[in-house]
């Protein structure tokens, strides 16, 4: 594009991850970071390298100089919207964060301790696999059970409208979380709240 300015709008240019970052910059602004492979040699390489917990204390002190001598050259071109700088502007009500701790189910407890005595968990453990794809695993399973297992009778050929409403994927008895939700929308209802739920993913 021959432009005489470029803008990139973005909701989080740095938390992705340092390829994303160049791509975005590399766009407004061409050649300033170098080409992919050296910017990933001299930069992403050792920030990511620093940042690892067996990291030796020079790839930490090199990852850091790294980091500050990108945060020094891309810091002219970004303009920042900081929460404060909006806050005067919006009539929201103060942050009031409650965390609620939810027990499994006895059912999302059977699936929990089963993976545990899995053999994947045995390769996690011997160090033949990723511990991330476990992990992965146990928070399905800790959100719904169905979400790991695939549910009681899917894939097994029954119309869904044959299915009594424990069968259905997702039935919300079989999830702690899902339980505690439940009740709080029944409260929040009667109160007259208005709700807004968010999920990281979802199935």
């Amino acid at each position: 594009f021959r432009t005489p300015h470029r803008f990139i709008l973005s909701g989080s240019p740095m938390q992705n991850n340092l390829k994303e970052l160049w791509s975005l910059f590399d766009f407004v602004f061409p050649g300033k970071l170098g080409t992919l492979p050296v910017f990933m040699e001299q930069f992403s390489v050792p920030i990511t390298m620093g940042g690892y917990s067996n990291a030796s204390p020079v790839q930490v002190q090199t990852a850091f100089k790294c980091a500050c001598v990108l945060r020094d050259t891309i810091n002219p071109y970004l303009l920042r919207r900081m929460k404060d700088d909006v806050k005067a502007n919006l009539s929201l009500p103060d942050k009031n964060e409650q965390v609620l701790f939810c027990r499994l189910t006895e059912e999302q407890r059977q699936v929990y301790q089963s993976f545990l005595d899995s053999k994947e968990v045995y390769q996690i453990l011997n160090g033949d696999m990723q511990v991330f794809s476990g992990l992965i695993a146990l928070r399905k399973i800790c959100n719904h059970p169905d979400l790991f297992s695939g549910g009681p009778r899917i894939l097994k050929g029954i119309r869904e409208d044959q299915l009594t409403e424990e069968e259905h994927f997702g039935f919300w008895k079989r999830s702690g979380k899902l339980m505690v939700v439940e009740s709080l929308l029944r409260l929040w209802f009667k109160q007259g709240q208005r709700v807004l739920l968010f999920t990281q993913s979802r199935q």
